[in-house]
């Protein structure tokens, strides 16, 4: 799997936002009627950050795991829309570009075609490969 930093980074980026709105919200008087929000949010969170640690990684699992985070953020990314807030409508916009983050990792190549492309791994381009032995 190549890596690219924007898929990296729109995966990191939904992970924190989704962690910010979740505090946001058990901030609120009526927290009882957003629990489901707020828990939703949560594992918005941590599935994006885990696909993110896998992507960088190049896990075999990547994949896997990418499959998952789509129908999480899409269950996030409805809850916040139905409650139409301005706020909840960027948190909202925010997971749906994750879930074309997470389609364009399912599209990936699992193996790489060629030599040039295993130096593409973010671990290579970072001069760290010894990294992952350590």
């Amino acid at each position: 799997m190549i890596w690219k930093k924007n898929v990296y980074d729109t995966l990191v980026a939904c992970a924190t936002a989704c962690d910010e709105y979740a505090t946001e919200c058990s901030r609120q008087q009526d927290i009882e009627e957003l629990y489901r929000c707020i828990f939703l949010s949560l594992d918005c969170a941590d599935l994006c950050r885990q696909v993110a640690v896998l992507y960088v990684r190049g896990s075999e699992n990547t994949r896997l795991l990418a499959r998952t985070c789509i129908e999480v953020c899409e269950k996030c990314a409805e809850e916040c829309e139905r409650m139409s807030a301005e706020r909840a409508c960027q948190i909202a916009s925010t997971c749906r570009q994750c879930i074309r983050v997470c389609m364009t990792i399912l599209e990936m190549s699992v193996q790489p075609d060629s030599e040039s492309e295993v130096s593409k791994t973010l671990f290579v381009a970072l001069g760290r490969q010894e990294m992952i032995y350590n």
